[in-house]
């Protein structure tokens, strides 16, 4: 029983002693074989039924997270069976089967290997993860066109933590929190659907170990630390009684908290601080209202684009509406695509860039295909009427990006209006500051904006020039350099003399460890995932603004960035005992 630690990303937070179970889930096996031209039918005959029985599974897990936890949550099955009833999806495999003569088993895994292809490729982490929704549709159709039957987590009897090399949607909506007390996988990101199925299950979950089930066997004892990250296989009894008493005080940490969720964040001295939500997804609002967001500061727009249609404007419009009214009357961002053509699969699939992270993307990509654009801008200022709604736009780096959108934008106005549709005629219009040229020009680009929201994850990448998921230079990724520390100085300086409003929606903004730094900087509000939110709250409500400010500039003061993180954490050890690190 050697010991082990894995790392890996959390997806739900959380501490879990247990004894693991590997789940492998059903085996499929894919036949290959041709068929003659007699055997075609018989092969569509297959297919439809198939297509046909996977659909009525799906609708019984939809219902029965709709029972467990939400509709809103159920919607996530709402894009599974979307894809099943895309007819250019069952028309593609049609015509290969004609065509090539090969059994429907064979046709449909090339085509799901060619879209999973497609967005394992991808720089953006939502699109990315979308590859597991594809695998869930994908497992089941060949499951059902084989007969197999599958394993459900849900028949499981004893308390376990489940080892996978992935799990799907169905497979964690399956899950009975009272037996599955955690789960870790090989893959996976914090973005997908089966993450935030675990949230709202709050099922503690690791994700992306990569290795992890090469290194588990059934009944080896296992510690998952949904705090920092970590897998402890086969741990000592020292680290056990460690986790016992650290899982005890989360705990009561965790419902002390509990009882801010609705308390006002205010400094010891008086500062109000605003805390807004990101969601990737319309599923996730209710999450967000439940941790106390005073309402949406990004609401990403890219998961209408995912299918082999892009979406038009009615669709468009319905899921806006669903989280502005929902909100209402909180504001809610919503931030224009920010993804790539060669992302989006309805789209020039012949399109591909050397290097997407700096070519025709996010804006770039909006001001080369307008017809998408407006009717994107159309979708938003139509759905305005029911809310407090702000237009954001991704990726600025010039002033004449700028002109260029509120050109297109006073046409879409013009259009609506001679069309009869009611808008919000005065909509904040903002943009993400995420590119260094749009920091160094920010005085001239406030001239044009309402508001600025600071986008950290793409800014470090640029400032530092460096990919934050490549492995060999992950550890150049550093939010405390000194580069970002004073571009986001930078920016927030003129923000105050233009009186431009400011936020900030990376993801250190919803890190425990950076708040007092980010209210040093001058920043008072911020926006992130729902997980540490009450964490946040509790550090605001105990802190001045004029500790913070001394955090800020002794930072300045500090070269090397270890020793920054160290200060920092040594800092933040002394102050409290609950801050994430």
């Amino acid at each position: 029983m050697a010991r082990e630690i894995l790392n890996g990303i959390v997806a739900s937070p959380g501490i879990r002693i247990g004894t693991a179970y590997l789940y492998k889930g059903a085996r499929i096996v894919i036949p290959k074989y041709s068929i003659s031209d007699s055997e075609v039918e018989q092969q569509i005959s297959r297919l439809n039924v198939a297509v046909s029985k996977t659909k009525q599974e799906i609708k019984e897990i939809q219902q029965q997270v709709a029972s467990s936890l939400s509709d809103e949550m159920a919607d996530i099955f709402t894009s599974h069976l979307m894809v099943l009833e895309d007819p250019q999806i069952v028309k593609k495999a049609i015509e290969i089967l004609q065509k090539e003569k090969r059994n429907i088993e064979w046709v449909l895994n090339d085509i799901s290997l060619q879209l999973i292809q497609s967005l394992d490729s991808i720089e953006d982490d939502y699109m990315r993860e979308r590859i597991l929704d594809i695998s869930d549709i994908h497992k089941r159709l060949i499951g059902n066109l084989q007969k197999v039957e599958f394993e459900s987590l849900a028949d499981l009897k004893d308390e376990v933590i489940v080892f996978a090399a992935e799990l799907t949607p169905s497979d964690t909506a399956s899950m009975n929190k009272d037996n599955v007390l955690a789960f870790v996988t090989n893959s996976g990101g914090r973005t997908s659907h089966t993450a935030i199925l675990a949230r709202a299950l709050e099922i503690p979950a690791i994700v992306g170990t990569v290795h992890g089930t090469s290194k588990i066997k059934d009944g080896d004892k296992v510690i998952v630390d949904g705090v920092h990250g970590k897998v402890l296989i086969n741990p000592t009894d020292e680290e056990i009684q460690d986790y016992i008493d650290h899982q005890q005080k989360l705990l009561i940490l965790e419902k002390e908290l509990s009882k801010l969720t609705y308390q006002p964040s205010i400094t010891k001295d008086g500062t109000r601080i605003i805390l807004n939500g990101n969601i990737e997804l319309p599923e996730e609002m209710q999450i967000m209202k439940e941790k106390g967001a005073s309402g949406i500061g990004l609401f990403r727009s890219e998961f209408l684009f995912i299918g082999s249609n892009l979406p038009d404007e009615e669709k468009q419009f319905r899921e806006y509406v669903r989280v502005i009214e929902y909100f209402k009357p909180a504001s809610v961002t919503i931030r224009t695509i920010d993804v790539g053509g060669d992302k989006i699969f309805s789209f020039n699939k012949e399109y591909v860039e050397r290097n997407p992270f700096l070519g025709c993307r996010a804006v770039r990509f909006s001001l080369a295909n307008i017809p998408i654009f407006k009717t994107q801008l159309r979708a938003i200022m139509r759905a305005s009427s029911f809310g407090n709604v702000k237009l954001m736009i991704p990726m600025i780096s010039t002033v004449n990006e700028i002109y260029s959108v509120k050109e297109i934008l006073e046409e879409v106005k013009h259009e609506l209006r001679s069309e009869g549709h009611s808008f919000d005629e005065n909509i904040k219009f903002g943009i993400m500051m995420e590119v260094p040229a749009a920091i160094i020009t920010a005085d001239i680009l406030a001239k044009h904006v309402d508001f600025f929201s600071v986008g950290t994850n793409d800014l470090i990448q640029y400032t530092l020039a460096v990919d934050r998921i490549g492995e060999k230079i992950a550890y150049l990724y550093n939010p405390l350099d000194l580069s970002v520390l004073r571009m986001l100085k930078r920016v927030v300086e003129i923000a105050k003399v233009t009186n431009t409003s400011i936020s900030i929606c990376g993801e250190i903004a919803g890190e425990p460890k950076y708040t007092m730094l980010l209210l040093g900087l001058g920043f008072r509000e911020l926006s992130m995932s729902a997980s540490f939110m009450n964490h946040i709250r509790q550090i605001i409500r105990n802190v001045t603004i004029a500790e913070c400010e001394q955090i800020a500039t002794d930072l300045f003061s500090i070269e090397k960035t270890h020793e920054s993180e160290r200060y920092l954490k040594d800092y933040l050890k002394n102050k409290f005992n609950f801050v994430i690190m």
